[in-house]
């Protein structure tokens, strides 16, 4: 019996580490970062593409 109650006390405390991620605005957040790298990324590949156009045409 002692057993299974620390069985349940265990599954208990591991989906409350779980109700985390269910907050409000917790996923949407996630997404805004994601969107936010995204760009970043963008920016960089064009400032890149853009360098190595201009190196071409300057040597």
């Amino acid at each position: 019996m002692q057993n299974d109650l620390s069985k349940d006390a265990g599954l208990e405390l591991a989906l409350q580490e779980l109700e985390t991620l269910e907050a409000p605005g917790f996923w949407s957040g996630v997404s805004t970062g994601f969107q936010a790298t995204a760009a970043v990324v963008s920016v960089a590949a064009a400032s890149a593409a853009t360098y190595t156009a201009i190196s071409a045409i300057t040597t």
